[in-house]
């Protein structure tokens, strides 16, 4: 098989997410990292473009600029799964994804059946993530949207997988079109009704599905108790709620499933770069605020939480010396 160098890796992974990288001045882009005191270069690689993940990838990254002025530091786009999959070959020192794909990646599980990432490691957890479908106002359920095109998302997209999933358990996958794009593309298409749905899954309320509701009539779909219970089993999915008045014209409470938003990195990452990425992504998680108020919940309920996989030691340490581990 053809290796793929960590600037081909970084193209395919801003595919995925419809964006473009955000680039600060990049200089290696492939090969080992020698350990000295501090990293040549370091690639974080969060979500849609202006979604919280991209957001708090770049608040990291200018973080580790302040704490290693000579760092190179690239950001881009991405999807959790394949997000995962570049951590564990090393092209992305900084990676987000949701706990249940972190879990199912080190365990060899579900999409990563068979090739488990067994050098994944977890820095920390920063807050909560929410799947939210927005569809037109005649589509009342998710069963409605037989015979209907949706948009969750691209491949490596976890919106996609977790779509996939509901409609499987449903019994209606082959009775949907999916029509495979990123957050970019999707208010446009369903403004022009080229789908009846847009899924998405991250902190609420999500810039994409608000985008939609500011120009297009609809409404965030709920997911049904027995399938979401089903799901959770499976794929170690929470039962999570939507409050009441968190999208425009949501008068009610909205039952869905959600996952908990993971930083992860590879073993072989310099004990002493994990530590200080964390410490400084700590003390400094204000900025993570100013960079999307999802990270308004990054504090000590939630920083360990979900970590069903080991932390990297130097993200171990840390935690300890703070005793919330």
């Amino acid at each position: 098989m053809e290796k793929i160098g960590r600037r081909e890796f970084l193209k395919m992974g801003s595919g995925l997410a419809g964006g473009a990288a955000l680039m600060l001045p990049f200089g290696m882009v492939g090969g080992a990292q020698a350990a000295g005191s501090s990293p040549e270069y370091l690639t974080m690689v969060g979500g849609g473009q202006g979604g919280a993940w991209y957001l708090g990838a770049a608040a990291i990254a200018e973080m580790s600029k302040k704490m290693w002025p000579d760092v190179s530091t690239t950001v881009t786009p991405g999807g959790g799964i394949a997000n995962l999959k570049g951590v564990g070959a090393k092209k992305i020192e900084v990676g987000f994804a949701f706990a249940m794909d972190v879990t199912a990646a080190y365990k060899g599980m579900l999409k990563f059946e068979g090739k488990p990432i067994k050098n994944l490691r977890a820095l920390m957890s920063t807050n909560g993530a929410y799947l939210s479908t927005v569809a037109k106002p005649d589509i009342k359920s998710y069963a409605d949207l037989a015979g209907k095109s949706a948009a969750p998302g691209r491949a490596g997209m976890t919106g996609l997988a977790s779509f996939e999933r509901i409609v499987n358990q449903m019994g209606i996958a082959g009775d949907v079109k999916i029509v495979n794009t990123g957050y970019g593309e999707m208010s446009s298409l369903f403004q022009d009704n080229v789908v009846q749905s847009a899924t998405v899954i991250g902190s609420i309320p999500h810039p994409v599905v608000d985008e939609i509701l500011s120009v297009s009539e609809g409404h965030v779909l709920p997911v049904d108790d027995a399938v979401a219970s089903a799901l959770a089993e499976a794929y170690n999915y929470e039962k999570v709620t939507i409050p009441a008045g968190t999208f425009k014209g949501q008068d009610a409470d909205i039952p869905t499933i959600g996952s908990v938003t993971q930083v992860t990195t590879y073993a072989e990452l310099p004990d002493e770069w994990a530590y200080n990425i964390v410490k400084a992504t700590w003390e400094g998680r204000q900025r993570m605020i100013q960079a999307h108020k999802a990270y308004g919940e990054f504090g000590e309920e939630i920083a360990v939480k979900g970590v069903r996989i080991p932390f990297h030691p130097g993200a171990e340490q840390y935690w300890k010396e703070i005793g919330l581990l």
